[in-house]
């Protein structure tokens, strides 16, 4: 079972000195069946109290004010986390379980169009064109994971945080957030319970750093929910550390924030993800 040190690094800088500014921060990582949280840490720069609570899914969300002026804003986020790949998935019922009212009314808020994620009939015609089919839910589910893969180029700067799905299948690029919510999308149209996952990723054997990456988890009747990458399908889900979890991107955002002054003029991300002894 990998331990994992991971850190994540925000720094904002604004254009001059702003005050009342109030953020909330989804940066903790989840303690679950998958993964162990040995140690975990928030700090802020200018130094403020921080509060805390668990939103609707699960997620531990941490909030602060600063009243005083600043002009620059850093968040860092640091934890030791044992990850563990997940019990092999069964195969569970088929297809005509997606209509079981039961099954409905437990996933509802994970069946439903939301913000960044929507019925149209251009994913429909995507996900006809990649020929999914049969009973097996699981198996589709493996299927769409790859076929997203396969339809949509990975390349950064092509895509922006509210870039439409249909956009994404348009131009046949994105990236891993993209990709995700793709795949959530068609999964709704079938009938099928999905849900955004975001996170820190540890690449096995690269000596740089880690990454923030966002993958899906979708709802399998009989099975319960199991995770699926189409950025990196069929993924070694032991080096995925998992953070926060929702409906779309709009549920599970880093740092969110609003304040009084100038605009903001750079933002840095920094993600630091290694492996440890032991």
């Amino acid at each position: 079972m990998p331990r994992l040190h991971a850190r994540h690094r925000t720094e904002i800088r604004y254009a001059g000195p702003v005050g009342e500014s109030v953020n909330e921060v989804r940066l903790t990582p989840r303690a679950d069946g998958r993964q162990d949280v040995e140690w975990r840490h928030l700090r802020v720069q200018p130094g403020a109290e921080l509060a805390g609570h668990r939103d609707a899914f699960g997620n531990e969300v941490r909030w602060f004010q600063l009243t005083e002026p600043h002009e620059t804003l850093v968040v860092e986020s640091e934890a030791i986390v044992v990850t563990r790949p997940p019990a092999p998935a069964r195969a569970g019922a088929g297809a005509a379980a997606l209509a079981d009212p039961g099954y409905r009314d437990a996933h509802a808020e994970f069946l439903a169009p939301s913000p960044h994620v929507r019925p149209s009939a251009a994913l429909e015609e995507f996900a006809r064109g990649l020929a999914l089919g049969g009973d097996d839910v699981l198996g589709w589910a493996r299927a769409l994971e790859g076929g997203v893969n396969a339809a949509i180029v990975y390349e950064p700067g092509v895509t922006a945080v509210d870039t439409p799905v249909e956009e994404v299948v348009r131009v046949g690029r994105g990236v891993c957030q993209d990709m995700a919510h793709l795949m959530i999308a068609c999964a709704r149209q079938r009938g099928l319970a999905a849900r955004y996952v975001s996170g820190w990723l540890h690449l096995p054997g690269h000596q740089g750093p880690g990454e923030s990456h966002a993958w899906v988890e979708v709802a399998i009747p009989g099975a319960g929910w199991v995770e699926f990458d189409p950025t990196h399908p069929e993924p070694a889900h032991e080096h995925y550390v998992r953070v926060a979890v929702g409906r779309d991107y709009g549920d599970v955002p880093p740092l969110r924030g609003s304040y009084l002054g100038p605009p903001t003029e750079a933002m840095t991300v920094t993600v630091d993800v290694r492996l440890l002894p032991g």
